[in-house]
C-alpha cells in the first residue's frame, strides 16, 4: 500500500473513531490536538550546497519557495455557514476578497478584535453573541459565533521536485485549522504560536499550478489554553513557505554546545535525526564543520547506512580548545554546517546554523552562565505591530532590538507564547538572553481545582506544547531558560511538562514556572517542578525580605513593575536591592510596548485603539494592555530613561569630597565584560554650563569588582548662591550593530558640597497705590497693576511695564488634585481621595487680609477653607512695587482625612504668548518624586507644546521635580520667572507647564468617575488650549509602580494629610531677557 493511500485511509479511521466515540468536532475535543502534522523540529532551511548553506539565504536555495501574499479569503461568523466544500479545486473563489498573509483578519477589516486580559472573550458574560452565558465550559465553545476564515491560494511547485519530500510551513495559525491541498485533505493542527508543518509530498503536482485551502477557526478547545493578556485575533500571522528535502534528508538535529569544568574550552556535541524515505536500503555520508570566521576548527565525517524507511539518529563530538564563549555581552558565534552526501560524494542536503558555546547551570541557588552568576535586566515583551497585528516584519524586531540594547536591557522574556524563528536569530547574532515560553495560559479557569493544570484530557495539550516549543529552538545560545507557561494554575499536567522538558534538552536548561508558589510567598514554599523562584510583582521590599533569606533557587521574577501608562515608579529602590543581594537576579519588567493599534477617527487623524474600540458590545477590558515602555510605535516612553539607569551596570559612589579631592568608588556590575573598554570622562556643571574637567585614569577594572579613585578636583572660584555638579559619563570606544560608538552607557551625577550664600539685593522700590472695593484689590503704580477679586482671593489681574500675564483672570489659586493615572485608578485614588478634588473645586475663601509692609511693600492672606477635608489652605502674597510677588503657601494638617494628597501646590493660567519654557532642575524629561534618578539637575529650555507626553489613555504628565527656576517667556525674552525659596523643604518646587489644563486629561471634571475604561478616551481628543497652565507646586505623590491594581506609591512618595505643608517661590516679571540673564536672576531673590 502506497503512502498516500495508507495517510487516507488513517484519516478515515481516525474519523469514524471520533464520529463514533464522542461526536464531537476536532476543534471541540483535546485529544485531537493535530492530525498528519509532523514532529517538531528545530527550523533550518535545505540548500543543494554547501556554498549556499554558508550564505544562509533561503530565497537563493532552489529547495525554498515563499508563499506570502495575497490569498483569497471569507468569512463566516459561524461554522455552520462556512463554504463547506471551498476546498474542491473547482470551486470558484474569484469574487472572494483577497487579504494579506501573514496577519490577522480582524486588523485587515474582518470581524473584530477583542482585548480582555483574563476572561475569556467567547465565554464572557459581556459577550453580546455566545452560548456560554455561564462562563467558560472547556473544551466547548461557541457555535452561533464563531468565526471561519476560508483562505484559498494557488502556488506552483517547481518541476525539479518532483522525487524529493515536499512540505509546507506555517509560521503561526491561530486558533485551529484544516488544510487542504488541490482538494485533498492534508491534515488539521491546533496549537498557535509554534509552527505547523505538514508532509504534502502525497498532494502536490510538481511543475504545475497546485491550490491549497486553509480553513481557520477563530476559537478551538485550544484558545483554552490561549488565554493571554493581549489582542484577541486569528488568522494565519505568520510566514507560509513550502520546501523540498531529498528522500535521504535531515529531519532534525540538535547541538550542545557547551564550557568545559574550566569555562575555558569548548565541549560540542551533535545529534542528528536522519530519515530514509525510499524503498531500499541507502548509503550516505554525514559530515559536519565548525567555523569561526570561515576558518575550520572541528569537523568529521560519517559514513552510515540506512534500512529503508527508517529514522536513525547520528551523534558527534568534539574539543574545542579556548573557545570563545557566548553571553549577551559577548555574543560570540560560530558556524555549523551540516551536509548529506550520497555514496559517490554528491551533495543531497546542506544546511548551516550559528551556534554558540555557553554553560547554563544553577549552582548555589545562583544561576550561572559560563560559570558567572548573571542579572537579567529583562522585559516582557508581546508580539505586536501597531499596523498588522501580531505579525512582526523584521525591521520591526531589530528596532526592538536596537532599543533594549542601548536602553541596558539583556534579557527578553517571550510573554506568552514563542516568538517567530528569526526573532532567536536576531538575539543569538546580537546579544539578548531568551526565556522562551510555551504558549499556555489558562488564567480565566485561575488556580484551583477547575484549573485546565489538573484536566487530564488537556495534558497532552500542555506537554505537547512545551515539548514542540524546546524542538523549534533548542540549538540557539541565547534561549537559557524554558518557561512552561503563565498563570494556568499548577498540577499534574505541569508536572509532567517539566520531566518532558528535562527529557528532551540534551543541553538542560532551567525550567521555570510562576504558579509554583505554595501558599503565601513569604512562607518560602515553593513546588518542586521550577528551577527558579519567578513570583509576580513583588513590591521592593519583598524584593529585600528574599535577599536577606538563603534561598534554594535564583529569585528572578517573571513580571514586576507594571508599567501602565506614567508608571514606573520606584523603579530605582528595586535595583537598589538586587544591586545587594547575591540571589537576587534581576527580572523581567511589564511590558516592552503599548499594544495599541491604528485607527482613523472620524476627522481623519490615525490614533492608538485598544480595548472596545471595535465592537459594540463586545467585551473588554479597556487599556489594560497599555503597559509598555515604549509607545506601539516603538517611541520612547520617559520611563524608558528610568529604566535605562537603573540598569546602568556601571556605578558610582561618592564617597567623600574634601578641599579639591573627591574619593569614589566605580563599581563594575557587567558580569563578564572589562571596564578597559569604555572611555570614561568627569567635568564639573554650574549653572548649565560646564566649568571645569576632571581627569579620569584609565579604568581596567573587571566584573563584579569596584576601583576606589581619588580625583583632583580644578580649581573653581565658587560663586555666590551657585550649585556645583560633579558630573560621570561612560560611552562605548567602538560601535557594534546596535549600540553607536560614542554612546552613553552610564551616568552620574552628584552635587558637590561647595556653596557660598548669596546676598539678597535691597532694591529700593516704586510705591504701590491701594485700591479697594467691594470686589476688587488693586495695587498698582505707573508699571505695576495687580488686583484681587474679593470673593474669591484669586490674583485676576497682573501686569507689569504694559504686558498682561493672567489669562482670563485665572491667577494662582490651590491645587490639591492631578489627573488620575493608570496606577491612580488602581489604587482607588479617584474613590479613596476623591475629597482632594473636592477640596480643589470647591474650597471657600474665608479671610483677604492686607496691610502695608513698607515702601512699595504690600502683604496680602487669602485663607481657604477645605470642609471636604476639614483644613484650610492659606496663601501669603508679598507684592512689590516693582512688580515681583512672592507666594508662600501653607495647607494646614487636615484633622479628618486620611487619605494622601495627590498633590500640594497652586496652578495659574498664562496667556498663550509665554510658550518658552527655561527651567533649572531636573530634566529634560518628566519626572516624578518616585521616578527621577535619571533626570539630572541642569539648565534646559523647550517649548510648552512639547512638555505633554502623549499616554494614550489621557492621564497625568509632564512633571518636572526639584526645580530651583523656571520661566515662561515669549519670543522677545519677556514673561514670568518663579523662584523656589532656598528655605524650602525639598530642593526647589515641582512644575508643569502646557497649554491644557488637568481636566483635560483627567476622566471626569467632577467627582464620579464610574467605569472610565470604557469610555475610550485617547490623546488625540485632548486639544491645546490658547492659554498655558503652570503649576507650581510643593509636589506630587508618586506615580508608582509596582502594580496598577491596588498599589499606591511607596511610603517615602506619598504626601500624609496629617502634617503641615509649606513652600515659597517668587515671581518676577521679566523682559527681553535671555537665558544668561534668567540664571543670574534666579540667584538674587
Amino acid at each position: 500500500m502506497n503512502l498516500r493511500k495508507t495517510l487516507l485511509l488513517s484519516w478515515a479511521l481516525f474519523i469514524i473513531a471520533g464520529v463514533f466515540a464522542q461526536e464531537k468536532p476536532d476543534w471541540e475535543n483535546p485529544h485531537v490536538i493535530e492530525i498528519n502534522k509532523e514532529p517538531g523540529r528545530t527550523i533550518f532551511h535545505s540548500y543543494e550546497s554547501e556554498s549556499l548553506a554558508l550564505q544562509g539565504i533561503r530565497e537563493q536555495s532552489e529547495n525554498y519557495v515563499l508563499l506570502d501574499g495575497m490569498w483569497r479569503f471569507n468569512l463566516a461568523l459561524k461554522p455552520a455557514d462556512r463554504p463547506k466544500d471551498f476546498y474542491r479545486t473547482t470551486y470558484d473563489v474569484s469574487g472572494w476578497d483577497l487579504i494579506e498573509v501573514p496577519g490577522n483578519w480582524e486588523i485587515q477589516g474582518y470581524d473584530v478584535p477583542i482585548y480582555v486580559n483574563h476572561p475569556y472573550e467567547f465565554a464572557d458574560p459581556r459577550t453580546p453573541i455566545t452560548e456560554l452565558r455561564d462562563g467558560p465550559e472547556p473544551p466547548r465553545v461557541p457555535h452561533d459565533y464563531n468565526p471561519v476564515g476560508s483562505f484559498r491560494h494557488d502556488f506552483n511547485v517547481p518541476q525539479n521536485w518532483d522525487g524529493r519530500e515536499v512540505f509546507i510551513h506555517f509560521g503561526s495559525v491561530k486558533s485551529a485549522f484544516y488544510l487542504w491541498i488541490n482538494g485533498q485533505m492534508v491534515g488539521y493542527s491546533q496549537g498557535s504560536k509554534l509552527p505547523t508543518e505538514f508532509n504534502i509530498t502525497p498532494y502536490i503536482k510538481p511543475g504545475q499550478e497546485n491550490t491549497l485551502a486553509a480553513e481557520v477557526y477563530r476559537w478551538s478547545d485550544a484558545s483554552y489554553l490561549e488565554c493571554q493578556d493581549f489582542w484577541r485575533i486569528s488568522g494565519i500571522h505568520r510566514s507560509v513557505f513550502i520546501y523540498s528535502q531529498p528522500k535521504l534528508r535531515i529531519r532534525d538535529y540538535e547541538v550542545v554546545s557547551t564550557l568545559d569544568g574550566n569555562y575555558r574550552n569548548g565541549e560540542f556535541s551533535l545529534f542528528v535525526d536522519l530519515k530514509n524515505h525510499l524503498t531500499g536500503n541507502q548509503r550516505a555520508t554525514i559530515e559536519y564543520s565548525i567555523l569561526d570566521d570561515g576558518n575550520r576548527i572541528a569537523g568529521v565525517s560519517k559514513s552510515i547506512r540506512m534500512d529503508a524507511g527508517a529514522e536513525e539518529t547520528f551523534s558527534f563530538e568534539a574539543f574545542i580548545p579556548d573557545v570563545k564563549p557566548w553571553s549577551a555581552e559577548f555574543p560570540n558565534l560560530y558556524q555549523l554546517l551540516i551536509t548529506v552526501k550520497d555514496r559517490r560524494g554528491r551533495v543531497l542536503e546542506s544546511t548551516s546554523q550559528h551556534i554558540g558555546f555557553r554553560s547554563i547551570e544553577i549552582t548555589r541557588g545562583q544561576l550561572l552562565v559560563n560559570g558567572v552568576p548573571i542579572t537579567l535586566k529583562g522585559v516582557n515583551i508581546h508580539e505586536h505591530n501597531p499596523e498588522t497585528g501580531h505579525y512582526l516584519t523584521e525591521e520591526l524586531m531589530l528596532e526592538d532590538i536596537r532599543l533594549m540594547k542601548q536602553f541596558n536591557i539583556n534579557a527578553v522574556r517571550l510573554s506568552h507564547y514563542p516568538f517567530p524563528e528569526r526573532w532567536y536569530e536576531l538575539c543569538d547574532v546580537h546579544g539578548l538572553y531568551v526565556v522562551d515560553e510555551a504558549n499556555i495560559e489558562s488564567h480565566g479557569l485561575y488556580y484551583g481545582e477547575r484549573s485546565l493544570a489538573h484536566r487530564t484530557d488537556f495534558r497532552e495539550a500542555h506537554v505537547d506544547r512545551m515539548v514542540r516549543m524546546v524542538h523549534r529552538t533548542k540549538n540557539h545560545p541565547s534561549v537559557i531558560i524554558w518557561s512552561m507557561g503563565n498563570e494556568g494554575g499548577n498540577g499534574v499536567n505541569f508536572y509532567a511538562g517539566y520531566k518532558a522538558i528535562k527529557a528532551v534538552d540534551r543541553t538542560k536548561r532551567p525550567v521555570q514556572y510562576e504558579r509554583v508558589e505554595i501558599g503565601s510567598r513569604f512562607a518560602l514554599e515553593f513546588d518542586w517542578n521550577s528551577d527558579i523562584i519567578v513570583p509576580q510583582y513583588p513590591n521592593p521590599y519583598t524584593f529585600e525580605w528574599f535577599g536577606q533569606h538563603v534561598l534554594d533557587r535564583p529569585f528572578i521574577p517573571s513580571e514586576y513593575a507594571h508599567a501602565m501608562g506614567n508608571s514606573m515608579g520606584n523603579f530605582q529602590e528595586y535595583w537598589d536591592e538586587i544591586n545587594k543581594y547575591r540571589q537576587l537576579q534581576g527580572g523581567f519588567i511589564w511590558d516592552w510596548v503599548d499594544q495599541g493599534l491604528w485607527k482613523e477617527n472620524e476627522r481623519g487623524e490615525r490614533f492608538f485603539a485598544y480595548g472596545g474600540h471595535y465592537g459594540e458590545g463586545m467585551p473588554t477590558d479597556g487599556n489594560f494592555l497599555l503597559n509598555g515602555i515604549i509607545f506601539p510605535d516603538r517611541a520612547i516612553q520617559p520611563a524608558m530613561h528610568e529604566v535605562k539607569k537603573a540598569h546602568e551596570s556601571v556605578r558610582f559612589k561618592l564617597l567623600r569630597v574634601q578641599n579639591n579631592t573627591a574619593k569614589v568608588l566605580v563599581e563594575n556590575l557587567y558580569d563578564f565584560t572589562n571596564l578597559s573598554d569604555f572611555s570614561f570622562s568627569a567635568f564639573i556643571k554650574a549653572d548649565g554650563k560646564v566649568v571645569g574637567t576632571v581627569e579620569m585614569p584609565e579604568m581596567d577594572v573587571k566584573p563584579h569588582v569596584g576601583k576606589p579613585l581619588t580625583l583632583e578636583l580644578p580649581e573653581i572660584i565658587i560663586r555666590q548662591a551657585t550649585e556645583y555638579f560633579l558630573h560621570f559619563e561612560v560611552k562605548t570606544k567602538t560601535a557594534s550593530d546596535m549600540v553607536p560608538q560614542g554612546h552613553i552607557i552610564a551616568n552620574e551625577q552628584f552635587k558637590l558640597p561647595w556653596h557660598e550664600a548669596g546676598e539678597h539685593q535691597q532694591l529700593k522700590l516704586p510705591e504701590l497705590t491701594l485700591k479697594s472695593s467691594n470686589d476688587k484689590l488693586i495695587f498698582s503704580n505707573d508699571q505695576v497693576h495687580i488686583a484681587f477679586d474679593r470673593h474669591t482671593g484669586i490674583i485676576t489681574r497682573y501686569r507689569v511695564n504694559g504686558t498682561d500675564y493672567i489669562h482670563n483672570e485665572q491667577g494662582p489659586r490651590p491645587d490639591l488634585w492631578r489627573a488620575v493615572t493608570d496606577n491612580d485608578f488602581g489604587s482607588q485614588m479617584h474613590v479613596r481621595n476623591i475629597n482632594w478634588k473636592k477640596a480643589t473645586l470647591e474650597n471657600e475663601l474665608s479671610s483677604l487680609d492686607y496691610e502695608n509692609a513698607g515702601t512699595g511693600i504690600y502683604i496680602v492672606k487669602a485663607t481657604w477653607q477645605m470642609p471636604a477635608v476639614e483644613t484650610s489652605f492659606e496663601t501669603v502674597y508679598t507684592l512689590y512695587g516693582d512688580g515681583r510677588i512672592h507666594i508662600m503657601n501653607h495647607l494646614h494638617a487636615s484633622e479628618t482625612e486620611t487619605s494622601d494628597i495627590p498633590r500640594v501646590g497652586m496652578n495659574l493660567l498664562l496667556n498663550r504668548e509665554f510658550e518658552n519654557l527655561t527651567w533649572f532642575g531636573r530634566g529634560p524629561w518628566e519626572n516624578y518624586n518616585d521616578r527621577k534618578v535619571s533626570a539630572f539637575v541642569d539648565l534646559y529650555q523647550g517649548h510648552v507644546n512639547d512638555q505633554m507626553v502623549p499616554y494614550i489613555r489621557p492621564q497625568e504628565n509632564g512633571n518636572k521635580a526639584d526645580v530651583r527656576w523656571a520661566a515662561l517667556t515669549n519670543g522677545m525674552g519677556t514673561g514670568l520667572l518663579a523662584i523656589s525659596d532656598p528655605g524650602n523643604e525639598r530642593d526647589g518646587f515641582e512644575m508643569t507647564a502646557m497649554p491644557y489644563i488637568t481636566a483635560d486629561f483627567d476622566a471626569r471634571e467632577k467627582y464620579d468617575y464610574g467605569p472610565v475604561h470604557l469610555e475610550l478616551a485617547v490623546i488625540n481628543d485632548v486639544k491645546p488650549r490658547d492659554f498655558i497652565r503652570w503649576n507650581i507646586d510643593f509636589g506630587q505623590r508618586g506615580v508608582a509602580g509596582v502594580n496598577s491594581w491596588g498599589a499606591r506609591p511607596l511610603n517615602p512618595y506619598q504626601l500624609k494629610p496629617n502634617r503641615d505643608y509649606k513652600y515659597g517661590f517668587m515671581l518676577v516679571p521679566v523682559q527681553n531677557m535671555d537665558v544668561e540673564e534668567m540664571v543670574e536672576m534666579g540667584k538674587k531673590f
